[in-house]
């Protein structure tokens, strides 16, 4: 049916135009979770319609393609490494906060893929690449505008130094700018009219302001490369516009060269007098900010570790969170991230190969791989000059994908341009069409259930993750009573994930200190052995379940060995994270078993060596025990390490 295409055409251009752009308030995690339920939604709508034009005989169910086995193989490859999961809750939906890269959004991926080829035409393809050009002005447009301080007061981070617009985070806008900035370009090249050609010349270089103003600088390599890509092979064609692109080109080097960036800062690097130096290295030396590359080392260093340990199925898909810890290295405990949840390997090919091992990252390499041979092929190749320039601009904008990917992780609008962008080069992705015939009519009231029971869980999970958000903000300002109600409807509304059973384990166990009632230390205790169970190896789980049992201690002294379990397990599953047996030390201490306490302190500083409040709790305890040099020797070390302890100074004059 006509009209029913009609709309599927325009759901696909909705998720091009609304994705980048969502984000709320109301959610745990602003920006990817109502992205990526958004994305669930209409890819749904899609299917359904689909479907039920099949049914009727309008369109067939898919169409062969040059992709298709190729991205049925990588389907495939996510589903085996779901099932062979340390985690397979968290390995199916996602890790919480991200839901991107889980087999749920591969599946949808995999769908809207496999349903937009029917519809695909010339018309729909130049739609798609128009209204995703509209989008990223509206977003550059948001991001210059945070550049100026429009809503420096909102967020938490500063802002106006590296903006991030509707995306949530610098390196993911420069990654959508790197993406959109080849297709502007293009767009110059083969706009019919001046004015056309004018705007989308203005256009470009919006974008180009906006993305030296996230100060990425995996996202400006990644444009640098792609527009040069761009460039070659554009350029020396015959009847190419080349004083355009020349001009274009010209005003974006200068762009780069007046606007504070990494570029400037490479070929201008700032003198700074030395009594300012000395003041900078003096603030760096005691914020102890390690460089994010160094940081990335560590954590690439620990993926590779991991792989060599599970090579073959790798821990699960989306695992990393709580893999990482079996290899974390120890050196990541001497930087300033060192408490950090790591939950990508920041580079998507090691994430891949530390979490799906070689089953599940072959084939994503292998896909990656294809899709670039059919974007090279088609920028030669093809019979069209149209479409041969179209696949130069996708080339490079894909190009630019895989490199921002090298330094970071795809998000949902990323994900989505990386799955179905391949599409829209060529009419080589159709070239096999199958003669469509009506199904059986009675299928589509049996497809209408499904559908509602299906969009009936995306809405409930989506109520659910703003009661959580509203639990934290509750239990953050100690109203626990209302926490424990918001965590409560979360539940009700997503009963069996883990992570809403551990808040309301949490919840339960403070109302139960509150209260004293059995019913709240029953349901605390059960919840969170629930959530430990579902996900047995998620390490803040059974640091959240410690915590659970340490409030109920203070009911019954009996469940406090049931504390010092949980934080054993922690350490077994995470041998290098030194905060650990700090914690294990602060339980300790609580219940004045001082010798277990110092043992456990100890380990901490071996394993960060850094340690400054282990240090002072070590001090402490050897100053209340009259152990002075002991104590005198830790609090010196706490002070080398935190110069403005006042408690600790007080102790050593009177040792002193």
């Amino acid at each position: 049916m006509k009209n029913v295409s009609k709309i599927i055409k325009k759901l696909y251009l909705s998720l091009f135009l609304l994705t980048p752009l969502l984000f709320t308030f109301q959610n745990s995690e602003l920006f990817e979770i109502p992205k990526m339920y958004f994305v669930y939604f209409i890819t749904l709508l899609i299917v359904f319609l689909h479907l039920y034009n099949w049914i009727n005989g309008s369109v067939p169910l898919y169409k062969k393609n040059f992709l298709n086995p190729f991205l049925l193989l990588f389907l495939i490859s996510q589903i085996i490494c779901t099932l062979t999961s340390i985690d397979i809750h968290t390995s199916f939906f996602g890790y919480y906060s991200r839901l991107n890269g889980g087999l749920l959004s591969i599946i949808s991926y995999f769908l809207l893929y496999s349903c937009l080829i029917p519809y695909l035409d010339d018309k729909q393809k130049s739609d798609i690449i128009n209204i995703s050009l509209f989008s990223g002005l509206i977003v550059s447009l948001y991001g210059v505008l945070e550049h100026f301080g429009i809503n420096k007061n909102l967020w938490v981070q500063d802002v106006q130094s590296r903006v991030f617009s509707t995306l949530g985070q610098p390196n993911w806008l420069a990654a959508y700018l790197a993406i959109l900035l080849p297709l502007s370009i293009y767009k110059i090249t083969s706009s019919s009219t001046k004015k056309l050609s004018t705007f989308y010349f203005l256009l470009s270089t919006f974008y180009y302001i906006c993305l030296l103003f996230t100060k990425s600088k995996s996202g400006i390599l990644a444009t640098i490369i792609s527009l040069a890509v761009f460039f070659i092979f554009i350029f020396f064609r015959k009847n190419s516009p080349k004083k355009l692109l020349i001009i274009n080109y010209s005003l974006l080097i200068i762009l780069s060269l007046i606007i504070n960036n990494p570029i400037k800062d490479f070929i201008f690097p700032q003198k700074i007098s030395s009594n300012l130096l000395k003041i900078e290295n003096s603030k760096t030396e005691n914020l102890n900010i390690t460089p994010s590359s160094d940081i990335r080392k560590i954590v690439w260093k620990g993926s590779i570790d991991l792989f060599k340990k599970f090579p073959l199925f790798g821990t699960g898909v989306e695992t990393f969170a709580y893999s990482y810890y079996w290899t974390r290295p120890l050196e990541h405990n001497l930087t300033s991230e060192w408490d950090f949840l790591y939950n990508k390997a920041h580079n998507e090919y090691l994430n891949y190969l530390a979490t799906t091992g070689l089953v599940g990252s072959l084939p994503y390499l292998v896909l990656t791989i294809t899709v670039l041979f059919l974007l090279i092929k088609n920028s030669f190749r093809n019979p069209t000059l149209e479409i041969r320039n179209l696949s130069i601009a996708l080339l490079s904008s894909y190009i630019s994908i895989l490199i921002t990917n090298g330094f970071g992780f795809s998000v949902v609008v990323v994900s989505l341009y990386f799955f179905l962008f391949p599409a829209l080069s060529g009419n080589q992705l159709s070239n096999h069409p199958t003669t469509p015939h009506p199904r059986h009519k009675y299928s589509i009231p049996l497809l209408f259930v499904i559908f509602i029971i299906l969009t009936k869980n995306i809405i409930s999970s989506y109520i659910a993750d703003i009661y959580l958000a509203k639990f934290e903000s509750s239990n953050s300002r100690q109203e626990y009573q209302l926490a424990y109600q918001h965590i409560s409807k979360s539940i009700f509304f997503r009963p069996n994930d883990p992570n809403y059973l551990i808040n309301l384990a949490t919840a339960a166990a403070k109302m139960a200190v509150l209260t004293k009632e059995q019913t709240y230390i029953d349901q605390a205790i059960n919840s969170s052995t629930q959530a430990t169970k579902i996900s047995p190896a998620n390490i803040n789980y059974l640091k959240q379940q410690a915590q659970v049992y340490y409030y109920l201690a203070t009911i019954d002294t009996n469940y406090f060995i049931k504390t010092v379990e949980s934080m054993l397990q922690a350490s077994k599953l995470a041998p290098t994270d030194a905060k650990i047996p700090y914690s294990l030390g602060q339980f300790l201490e609580s219940v004045e078993l001082l010798d277990d306490a110092v043992y456990y302190y100890q380990k901490a500083v071996d394993l960060k060596p850094n340690y400054d409040h282990a240090y002072f709790a070590l001090g402490k305890i050897y100053f209340d025990q009259k152990k002075y040099d002991l104590a005198k020797k830790n609090l010196d070390l706490n002070l080398l390490y935190t110069p403005t302890n006042i408690q600790a100074q007080e102790m050593l004059k009177k040792i002193n």
